[in-house]
């Protein structure tokens, strides 16, 4: 799944830095950018829904857009 991808087009789509989403979120920027790289693949359900939150965007809305960005 497409997660890094899907926070990046998001992240992109509302004109939000990632600094912001992680200020938002309440996790560490650094954690957010391995995320978003896909170099740390697999966060947990909690770490998702900050991010989402952080985004401004519901946990499944981001899980949706990863989806569509993987096919």
């Amino acid at each position: 799944m497409s997660l890094g991808k899907a926070i990046n087009f998001l992240a992109e789509e509302k004109n939000i830095t990632k600094y912001r989403i992680a200020k938002n979120s309440g996790i560490p920027q650094t954690t957010l950018c391995e995320i978003a790289s896909g170099k740390k693949t697999n966060p947990t359900i909690e770490t998702i829904e900050k991010i989402a939150r952080g985004i401004g965007v519901s946990a499944s809305e981001l899980m949706k857009k990863a989806e569509e960005l993987d096919k």
